[in-house]
């Protein structure tokens, strides 16, 4: 519609089983300003035949070939229109103000991203996210992630960057920002945006109103191989292609003391090959880390302090302590958002 005021962005593979009650939950909105696009990346199964049958206003585009979640996303940036965009994941159900109550943070000029209080569909007392952290040493973090609802709830305004599972957009400075790194693949990438749109001055937060609910996982295992590839490699290329040198250097001791502990972590879960795997793929990407390190510097509207203050110090706490604390500050590695 012409005086949409936001698009739904979902990108799509193989999410049949989750579309009707997707659809569903979108239809019944109380904010109807919105147009619905979704992204299928060249789904084997029939999932447009069924969009197109059910759900006929909403508008489809097909990828000739699978190009992976960020780059499934960044189609649906180009295709939309209007002045807010928001990605939701095709695992997902909304509740009936998830749209207003996300789009209610932009009336603040300065806000350019908002997070969605997501909860786990199949144990919705629980939180998958309230707004992804980030600290010194490297590592991201789910906020209240299986934590309670209602503490998640009273968590700060303020967060590093939404998840990709449900996350709203002001499209201007996304795409001013260069939209998601395709090169990712998947995880971590809104992370990484969410870098760039701090480096911009820009603020993200967190909107508890804004209900989402997600089958966490359903679509790429997080025992495998892929997962913990994907997770590792873009960890690191999000550590050194965003932090100002200063900050590097200054916090190396802390990004090498994670990555020890992380990797011992993996190797029990025995997972730590796939991990391992990870990292060392990230050496064939360092020359795409000094493009974005010369991005970053040309976006750049803040100070090396200001950005830091945006990042979390106490990193220890955060990733060693309890993944359960009654204020759920605390979670697990972040980078799932699944297709």
């Amino acid at each position: 519609m012409t005086d949409s005021l936001a698009t739904v962005i979902i990108p799509n593979y193989n999410g049949r089983r989750f579309l009707p009650r997707l659809m569903e939950s979108l239809a019944g909105q109380s904010e109807k300003r919105f147009a619905t696009l979704v992204v299928d990346d060249a789904s084997p199964q029939d999932d447009i035949a069924y969009l197109h049958a059910k759900w006929p206003q909403v508008r489809v585009v097909r990828n000739e070939k699978n190009l992976g979640f960020a780059a499934t996303c960044n189609v649906g940036l180009r295709a939309a229109e209007t002045p807010f965009v928001v990605l939701l994941n095709n695992d997902t159900h909304v509740e009936r103000d998830w749209l207003s109550e996300g789009l209610r943070p932009f009336v603040d000029l300065r806000v350019a991203a908002v997070a969605s209080l997501t909860l786990l569909a199949d144990s919705p007392h629980l939180v998958d996210t309230a707004g992804d952290l980030y600290t010194v040493a490297g590592g991201a973090l789910k906020r209240g992630h299986l934590g309670p609802r209602a503490a998640a709830e009273q968590l700060p305004e303020d967060i590093f960057s939404p998840s990709g599972v449900s996350a709203f957009y002001r499209r201007e400075a996304v795409l001013k920002a260069g939209g998601l790194d395709e090169e990712f693949e998947s995880y971590y990438e809104d992370v990484d945006l969410g870098f760039r749109l701090a480096a911009m001055g820009y603020r993200s937060v967190f909107a508890p109103q804004s209900i989402c609910y997600h089958h966490l996982s359903a679509s790429y295992s997080p025992r495998g191989r892929r997962y913990h590839r994907n997770s590792s490699r873009n960890a690191e290329i999000v550590w050194w292609a965003n932090l100002p040198r200063a900050l590097c250097w200054r916090y190396l001791p802390a990004h090498l003391a994670f990555l020890f502990m992380q990797g011992g972590h993996k190797m029990m879960q025995g997972v730590g090959l796939a991990w391992l795997e990870g990292k060392l793929a990230f050496l064939g990407h360092l020359s795409h880390v000094a493009r974005k390190r010369r991005q970053m510097k040309n976006l750049a509207r803040i100070s090396s302090a200001e950005l830091a203050n945006r990042l979390r110090r106490d990193w220890w706490s955060l990733h060693v302590g309890s993944r359960r604390s009654a204020a759920g500050a605390s979670g697990t590695d972040v980078g799932a958002q699944d297709v």
